[in-house]
C-alpha cells in the first residue's frame, strides 16, 4: 500500500486496537507517518500487532470503561492529536429478550466508553489538526429489527459526536463519526452470530458483499487527516449502498 505520510507528526490513541476495525485503523495510520498507542484489554493480541507495527506503535492495557485507566494512558500520551474510539460491542436480540444486563454491557462499553474517551480528548488534545473519530453504525442511524439495544447506544455515540463538535470548534478539534454497515469483523464473526444468513443479507447490499475493517480504516484516516479540515460534526456512512435504499422495484 502506497504512503503519502498523511499521519505524519501525529500522536494517536486507538481504543480496540488489538483486532478488527481497530487493528486495521493502526496499521494503515502508522504507515501514514503516525505514532500510535493501541489499547483494548486483548492484551496478549494488541501487544503482538504493536511489536508487528514498529517503533512507532505501542500497546497498552485499557478498559474503556475505567476513568483512572483513561487517566493513565492519557497522562503517558502527553501531547496528543487522534483518538479513534473502536472499542465496542454487539448484540443481536430482539428488545422483549433483552436484558437489563445485556443493555448495560452495551452502553457501558459502546457509550460509557467512547464518552470517557471523548471527554479526555476534549480536555486536554491540542490543534492543529486534532481530531476524534468515533465508530458508529449504520444501525445507529436507522432502525433494524433485532438490533434496538445496539442501534440506541450507537445513536448515542452518533448525537454525542455532533455535541462535541460544536464543543471543541474553538479549539481546532474536528469530531466525525463513522457509520459502518456490515463489515466482516471479529464482532460480527462471534459463534452467536453464526446463525446469520449472510448470502441472503449480502444480497440486499447494492454493492453485493460485506465491507473490511481495512475498508473503515481509509475511511478513519481521511477524517483524521488533513484532507478533512472542514470536515466536523457529520457522519460518514461506509455501508456499500445499504442505506440509499432498494436495489429492486416493488412489484
Amino acid at each position: 500500500m502506497p504512503s503519502y505520510e498523511r499521519m505524519a507528526g501525529r500522536s494517536v490513541l486507538i481504543t480496540g486496537a488489538a483486532s478488527g476495525i481497530g487493528a486495521a485503523v493502526a496499521d494503515l495510520f502508522v504507515a501514514e507517518g503516525a505514532t500510535v498507542m493501541l489499547t483494548d484489554v486483548a492484551d496478549a493480541a494488541g501487544s503482538e500487532l504493536a511489536s508487528r507495527l514498529g517503533e512507532r506503535a505501542t500497546y497498552r492495557h485499557l478498559d474503556v470503561t475505567s476513568e483512572d485507566g483513561w487517566a493513565s494512558v492519557v497522562d503517558e500520551l502527553g501531547t496528543w492529536t487522534t483518538l479513534v474510539t473502536s472499542a465496542g460491542a454487539a448484540l443481536r436480540s430482539p428488545l422483549a429478550e433483552t436484558s437489563v444486563d445485556e443493555l448495560r454491557r452495551l452502553l457501558d462499553l459502546n457509550v460509557i466508553g467512547t464518552f470517557l474517551g471523548v471527554r479526555a480528548a476534549a480536555r486536554s488534545m491540542t490543534g492543529p489538526g486534532a481530531s476524534i473519530v468515533t465508530i458508529g453504525s449504520l444501525r445507529g442511524l436507522e432502525a433494524t429489527a433485532g438490533l434496538g439495544a445496539y442501534g440506541a447506544s450507537k445513536a448515542a455515540v452518533t448525537l454525542m459526536a455532533r455535541v462535541a463538535a460544536l464543543e471543541v470548534a474553538d479549539r481546532g478539534i474536528r469530531v466525525n463519526t463513522i457509520c459502518p454497515g456490515s463489515i466482516a469483523t471479529p464482532i460480527t464473526d462471534r459463534p452467536d452470530f453464526d446463525d446469520t444468513d449472510w448470502s441472503a443479507y449480502v444480497a440486499s447490499i447494492p454493492l453485493a458483499r460485506r465491507g473490511t475493517a481495512e475498508e473503515v480504516a481509509r475511511a478513519a484516516l481521511f477524517l483524521a487527516s488533513d484532507d478533512s479540515a472542514y470536515v466536523t460534526g457529520t457522519e460518514l456512512v461506509i455501508d456499500g449502498g445499504t442505506a440509499a435504499g432498494r436495489t429492486t422495484p416493488i412489484s
